[in-house]
C-alpha cells in the first residue's frame, strides 16, 4: 500500500508514543529481559489506542493483528524463508484477509537477544514485506524497534519500498 509522507509519519509518532508508553507502563518486562511476544503483545494494546485518536481511525477495514502468519487462506510466504508455518511478523496493521491495506509491519527485537541472525532474518522479512514487486503484501512502512533496557537506548530502523531509509 503506498503512503503519503503524512501518513508515515503520522505512523512513525503513533509507534514512538506506543514504546514511550510501553516503557513507561511495563518496565519490568525490559528488565527481567522478557520475550519480544510478551512486549509485542502490551505495545499491541497501546499502539490500538493510539491509533483510535488518528487518521487511521477513519478506515474501518482495518485491523491489529501479532505474529499473523496467513495470506488470505493461505500461510505467508516469501522468498529465501522456508518455513511450513509461514512467516510472521510480530505486529501488522492491515485488512485481515486481503492484501489491499497492508499499511504497517512491525518486527521487535530486544538489546538482550544476542542472536545476530536473528536481527539479520528481521531486516531481511521488512524489506521483503516492503518491497514494492516481489510479493503480495507491499506493506507501506516496515519498522524494525530494537528494544534497549530503557526508552532512550531503542532504536527505530525504517522500511520503504524495500529499502532502509
Amino acid at each position: 500500500m503506498k503512503l503519503t509522507e503524512e501518513q508515515i509519519t503520522e505512523l512513525k509518532s503513533i509507534v514512538n508514543g506506543a514504546i514511550a508508553t510501553l516503557y513507561g507502563h511495563d518496565f519490568p518486562l525490559f528488565e527481567r529481559r522478557a520475550n519480544e511476544r510478551s512486549i509485542a503483545f502490551r505495545f499491541g494494546l497501546y499502539f490500538i489506542e493510539l491509533l483510535r485518536h488518528s487518521s487511521f481511525v477513519e478506515d474501518l477495514d482495518l485491523t491489529i493483528d501479532f505474529d499473523y502468519n496467513r495470506n488470505l487462506d493461505n500461510v505467508k510466504n516469501m522468498y529465501g524463508f522456508n518455513d511450513r508455518h509461514g512467516v510472521y511478523p510480530d505486529i501488522i496493521l492491515h485488512h485481515r484477509g486481503y492484501n489491499d491495506k497492508n499499511v504497517l509491519v512491525i518486527e521487535f527485537k530486544g538489546i538482550w537477544n544476542k542472536k545476530k541472525i536473528a536481527r539479520k532474518d528481521d531486516f531481511r522479512k521488512l524489506r521483503e514485506f516492503t518491497h514494492p514487486e516481489r510479493n503480495d503484501y507491499q506493506y507501506g512502512l516496515g519498522i524494525f524497534v530494537d528494544l534497549g533496557y530503557d526508552f532512550d537506548g531503542c532504536t527505530f530502523t525504517y522500511f520503504l519500498n524495500g529499502e532502509v531509509i
